[in-house]
């Protein structure tokens, strides 16, 4: 038996929004994805990144992501398809289209900034992005099977869905894996772009600390750096020393 109904919401400045027209604006397939976007955004139960949370998911070009209703919420799906899945949300979150890893977009954001950015500003790691999903696909297998009397056994045990539990204080789960690759924590990175001179000045802090470039400055070590310290320049130097001692 179908049940029909006419269901309008009012916002909270008065106007009036017709529920099943934007349904049938948006089509049945966008609408089922829109639940898995409110969780995965920052829900009651879900925190939200730094910065993205309703508005920045909503602003995306469109929202259609392949199997992100198929698999959020839905039980014995396994870890790696969640995160797989969820990438094709997050990815765009932070305009990236050429990353594939939520590690792979931090680094990325950090290199390509003038100035370092603050860590809160940074995408969430895979590890810690794996945990979020975690806390949002619980939240969605309650939320699937609120017309059922008992919640699914799978979701009964919430430290399995990224939750710490000590006595009676219920804590995110948070990564204890390193937020960026060792070489970048130990560095220094410059953000030298000049033609001919990148690195090579005093102005550079790679240069005045006698530091080679690094992949997270902003020349990446190419043809443009002119560091002393590169190895590149190290070598021609090495090969011209052993060419004058031959020739003596």
């Amino acid at each position: 038996m179908q049940v029909s109904a006419k269901i309008e919401m009012e916002k909270w400045n008065g106007d009036v929004m017709d529920i099943n027209e934007t349904v049938r604006r948006l089509g049945l397939r966008k609408c089922s994805q829109l639940i898995c976007v409110y969780a995965l955004s920052g829900c009651d139960t879900v925190s939200y990144p730094f910065g993205k949370g309703k508005l920045s998911a909503l602003k995306l070009p469109k929202i259609d992501m392949p199997g992100l209703d198929q698999v959020l919420g839905q039980p014995s799906v396994t870890h790696a398809q969640l995160q797989d899945t969820t990438c094709t949300f997050f990815l765009p979150l932070y305009g990236q289209k050429s990353c594939t890893t939520m590690n792979d977009t931090r680094a990325h954001l950090y290199r390509c900034r003038k100035k370092p950015p603050p860590l809160k500003k940074l995408p969430p790691t895979d590890a810690n992005l794996q945990l979020h999903v975690l806390r949002a696909h619980l939240q969605m297998l309650l939320w699937k099977a609120a017309d059922q009397c008992d919640p699914l056994v799978e979701a009964r045990n919430i430290a399995n869905f990224g939750w710490n539990i000590e006595g009676s204080t219920i804590t995110p789960a948070v990564s204890t894996a390193p937020v960026a690759p060792q070489a970048l924590l130990d560095v220094v990175s410059c953000s030298c772009t000049a033609k001919g001179k990148a690195s090579s000045g005093t102005r550079c802090s790679c240069s005045r600390a006698a530091l080679s470039y690094t992949d997270y400055c902003k020349c990446e070590g190419g043809d443009i750096c002119c560091s002393p310290f590169a190895s590149k320049h190290m070598d021609i130097e090495d090969d011209e020393r052993e060419l004058h001692v031959d020739n003596e």
